[in-house]
Formats: C-alpha cells, sequence, structure tokens
C-alpha cells in the first residue's frame, strides 16, 4: 500500500515537472518568434515579410507559427505588446518634474523618457506607423492620442512659469513638445543617422529649453526692458552690455 502511494506521488510529481517543462519551452518558443519577426521587420517592413520567412528566422516549423499566433496580425500585436514593458517604469520620472519648480527639469526630463522609451522600441512605433495595416495604423494614433494628452500637464506648466517664451502659445508649445518627444525624430537621429542615444537626449532637452522659453537672463527684466533687450538680440545676437 505505501509502495503504491509512493508510486503514485512519483508519477504525479514527473506529470507536474513535465507540463511546466513544456510551459518554460513554449515560451521560450514564442519569445524566439517574437524576436525574429520583429528584427525582419525592422529591416523590411510588416508587408513584405511572411509567416515563413519569420519561422525559418525563428528557427520553428512554419506551422509552429501560426498554431501560435493564427495570423500576422495576431503576431504583430503580441511583438507590440511584448515590447513596451518599460514604459511605465520610464514614466515614474514625471515625478521628477512634477517635484521641480524649475521648467528646464521638466523638458529635460521629457527629454530622458523619450530617450528610455524610444531606446528599446521606437522601432515597433515607426513599424506600426509604417505597417499599412488599419488596425495597427488605428493602434499607433490612440498611443500618439494619449501621448499628446499626458503632454498637456507640461505645457500648462511652462506657462504658469512665466518663463514660456511669449512667441509662442501653450497650445503651440504642447504641439512642438509632442513632435519633438515622438518616436520620429528619435528614429531619424539614433536609427538613420546613427547618433548615441546619450547625445540625442542631451541635444532635445537643449532644444525644447532654447525652442520654448524665454532666456533666464530675462527674468528680472520689466516688460519694457524685455522689449529692448530683445530688440537688441535680434540686433546684434547678444544681451546688451553695461
Amino acid at each position: 500500500m505505501a509502495r503504491d502511494v509512493k508510486e503514485r506521488r512519483s508519477y504525479q510529481d514527473r506529470r507536474s515537472y513535465n507540463a511546466t517543462l513544456r510551459q518554460e519551452q513554449a515560451q521560450l518558443t514564442r519569445r524566439r518568434i517574437l524576436e525574429a519577426a520583429r528584427r525582419l521587420i525592422a529591416a523590411a517592413g510588416y508587408s513584405t515579410v511572411t509567416m515563413d520567412a519569420i519561422a525559418k528566422e525563428a528557427g520553428v516549423a512554419y506551422q509552429t507559427v501560426y498554431s501560435i499566433f493564427g495570423t500576422k496580425l495576431r503576431l504583430a500585436e503580441a511583438m507590440i505588446e511584448a515590447g513596451w514593458p518599460h514604459i511605465d517604469e520610464a514614466l515614474k520620472l514625471v515625478e521628477h518634474g512634477r517635484a521641480s519648480a524649475d521648467p528646464t527639469v521638466w523638458l529635460r526630463t521629457a527629454a530622458t523618457i523619450t530617450r528610455r522609451i524610444n531606446e528599446p522600441c521606437g522601432d515597433l512605433a515607426r513599424f506600426m506607423r509604417e505597417s499599412g495595416d488599419p488596425a495597427l495604423l488605428a493602434r499607433y494614433r490612440k498611443v500618439e492620442d494619449e501621448r499628446f494628452s499626458q503632454l498637456d500637464e507640461v505645457a500648462q506648466f511652462l506657462e504658469r512659469s512665466g518663463r514660456l517664451r511669449s512667441t509662442i502659445t501653450s497650445s503651440e508649445a504642447l504641439a512642438v513638445l509632442w513632435a519633438m518627444t515622438g518616436a520620429d525624430w528619435y528614429s531619424q537621429l539614433v536609427f538613420q543617422r546613427r547618433w548615441r542615444p546619450a547625445r540625442f537626449e542631451e541635444w532635445l532637452g537643449d532644444a525644447l529649453i532654447n525652442l520654448l522659453l524665454e532666456p533666464a537672463w530675462e527674468e528680472h527684466l520689466v516688460a519694457g526692458d524685455r522689449a529692448v533687450l530683445r530688440a537688441s538680440v535680434r540686433r546684434h545676437g547678444s544681451p546688451i552690455r553695461s
């Protein structure tokens, strides 16, 4: 009796172990297919890559890709889902901006977040936009609309700070923030022109500050003095020297 119980337990343990092993192997296969799809689609584009090519790149049978994902669209959606787990961590940096009364801190924080989001997955945003698939394009537009709404907090803060350039409205500042912190600028300068991500982050912070904020040396001036000073800068390219 004791021997039978022991054998049954041993059999159950082996079944549990085998089931766990199969699950791990299935996850590894799924990950390998997604990584292969991402490499091929990033290089050649969504419309030209076939499921058969993805299977060969992943080193699995054609049928395996279909049994896991069913269609190329569902594979692409899974690829997108798998590529964004770091976003929540990057967005925690928003608290750093909120904790400061300095608008330059907000803008450099926005540059850092842009790098941290796009460095691992800028290719995915570009892929969604260039895929030509209506479902993926709709998803891309939704992501961009959400990003636009989130950046409104920054634009409103810049206006309240008193440092927003008088030649630009808060709605225009929001549009500039949205455009420059998206995947396009990162893709063009880092992926295409081979900038280092750290250099892009530094440049973006500087560019946003120069485009959106009045120079710090104007803060103490009254309106009349500021107008005179700006006229001098336009003529001579530097502040008036006493």
